[in-house]
């Protein structure tokens, strides 16, 4: 998913003349002050549809899921320019549909630690009635410990995390799904109308394991000042590309592919305000494109993949 999730940023107004205008400039560096909570509500929807033959038989896929979650930040006493901070995800909901044409189709909700589970619109799992609770014990125990766990790590000034510790489950979900929501911010103070740019390096596409990452290049601007409910926030806009690149990778099944076609860009706004030092809101669009190839079973198998995910994110001030 190439957007980056634990992105806060500090837009603090740098004083210049009143004729400076759309000139004035901010300081967009990252500021979390120690004890300071920061709770911010994620949404992630996405879609896809592939198409393609496998041991020698056409079918489509479709999927669309819709993920939220709680994301907590809580700063730390700092050691130098370092900004350590605890990281927790509350609220955890997911619905995940799948179909292979019209005679297979499956479902997945997860909410509040309930889990249910339907094949053809027949329930096989709900951990609320005690169905097929065997088939799920591992993937409760997974939850639980993503909800209760907690996360340490360290950012810098433009929001780079590094020096990730914390419960195993939980780290690996914010590195496989959690690094690519916000922006990285300048890391100093720039204009109005100034840009910046960044490369993200993606271990993983869809559910495949990449051989080597594919790289994703952004371009970040300072576009302008907006008021919004009285405040006086600064927009930030990004432009996304993936690298075009032929890439190899491996699911959990042990399929080994290669992976060709690559086409996929981003584009996104975000406001964050210069007084407080924190996003606001913001929504980031994702499009991809890629060709799959691969053998199963003796058996070339084949897969054109077209994907969509629309990210939207908001700043909560409830307790």
């Amino acid at each position: 998913m190439p957007c980056r999730l634990l992105f806060l940023g500090l837009a603090v107004w740098f004083t210049v003349p009143a004729w400076a205008g759309d000139a004035e400039a901010a300081d967009l560096r990252l500021r979390i002050g120690s004890g300071e909570l920061l709770r911010y509500s994620w949404q992630i929807n996405s879609s896809s549809e592939s198409s393609g033959r496998e041991l020698g038989k056409p079918f489509t896929l479709t999927s669309s899921s819709v993920f939220s979650m709680t994301l907590v930040l809580k700063g730390l006493p700092r050691k130098g320019d370092a900004i350590p901070v605890t990281i927790r995800l509350q609220d955890l909901t997911y619905n995940d549909k799948r179909s292979i044409g019209p005679e297979s189709r499956i479902e997945l909700n997860v909410s509040k630690g309930r889990i249910k589970y339907t094949e053809n619109d027949k329930v096989v799992v709900d951990s609320e009635n005690d169905i097929g609770l065997d088939r799920i014990a591992d993937y409760q125990r997974h939850i639980k410990s993503v909800e209760t766990g907690e996360m340490r790590s360290t950012l810098d000034a433009t929001g780079r995390q590094s020096e990730v510790q914390g419960e195993s489950a939980l780290v690996e979900t914010i590195k496989n799904q959690a690094q690519a929501i916000f922006p990285i911010l300048a890391g100093k103070e720039v204009k109005v109308g100034e840009s910046w740019q960044d490369e993200l390096k993606m271990p993983n596409l869809g559910d495949f394991k990449l051989a080597k990452p594919a790289v994703v290049r952004s371009k970040m601007t300072f576009a302008k000042w907006e008021v919004k409910d009285g405040r006086r926030l600064a927009q930030i806009e990004l432009a996304s590309a993936w690298e075009k690149q032929d890439l190899k990778g491996e699911n959990t099944e042990g399929l080994l592919v290669e992976i060709t076609k690559v086409n996929g860009c981003s584009t996104g706004t975000c406001l964050f305000d210069p007084a407080t030092g924190q996003f606001v809101e913001g929504a980031i669009d994702v499009v991809i494109q890629y060709r799959i190839d691969g053998e199963r079973d003796g058996q070339a198998t084949g897969l054109d993949v077209s994907g969509k995910t629309a990210f939207k994110f908001t700043r909560k001030t409830d307790p």
